[in-house]
C-alpha cells in the first residue's frame, strides 16, 4: 500500500533544475505587469525568494525578510507582491503561523503565516520552458 502511494506521488513529481539562477527574474517577470512597479516588485521578490531558498524546507515568513526589504520600496508593494505570489502559487501557505515581530507596523504579536516557495508552480514551469525554448 505504501509502495503504491509512493508510486502515485512519483507520477506527479516535476523535475526541477538544480540551478535556480534565474528564478528571481522569472518570478519578477510574472509579477511586474506595471512597468513603474518593476523595481519595487523585483526588490521584494528577491528578498523573499532568497530567504526561502536559504531555508532547507524552502519556507519563509515576513519576520525573516521584513528588515531586508530596501527602504526605498513602497510599503504597499510588499503586500501586493506577496498576494500576487500567492495567487500564482509561487508562495503557498503552510497552515502554520508565527508571532509577528513587527512593532513598527503595529503587528507585534499577531499571527503571521509561514509560506513555502513552490518552485513547481505552473507559472514558473511555463516561464522555464519558454526560457529554454528561446535559448
Amino acid at each position: 500500500m505504501l509502495g503504491d502511494l509512493a508510486a502515485e506521488i512519483a507520477e506527479h513529481l516535476i523535475g526541477l533544475p538544480l540551478d535556480y539562477g534565474t528564478t528571481i527574474e522569472q518570478i519578477a517577470a510574472l509579477l511586474a505587469a506595471e512597468p513603474r512597479n518593476r523595481a519595487n516588485v523585483c526588490a521584494v521578490t528577491a528578498v523573499i525568494v532568497n530567504d526561502a531558498l536559504a531555508d532547507p524546507f524552502r519556507e519563509t515568513t515576513s519576520n525573516r525578510w521584513r528588515a531586508r526589504i530596501p527602504a526605498w520600496v513602497a510599503p504597499p508593494m510588499v503586500g501586493v507582491t506577496v498576494r500576487r505570489m500567492l495567487s500564482l502559487d509561487v508562495l503557498v501557505r503552510t497552515g502554520r503561523y508565527v508571532r509577528s515581530t513587527d512593532s513598527k507596523g503595529k503587528n507585534g504579536g499577531k499571527l503571521m503565516p509561514i509560506y513555502a516557495l513552490n518552485l513547481a508552480a505552473p507559472a514558473l514551469i511555463a516561464a522555464r520552458t519558454a526560457e529554454q525554448s528561446a535559448a
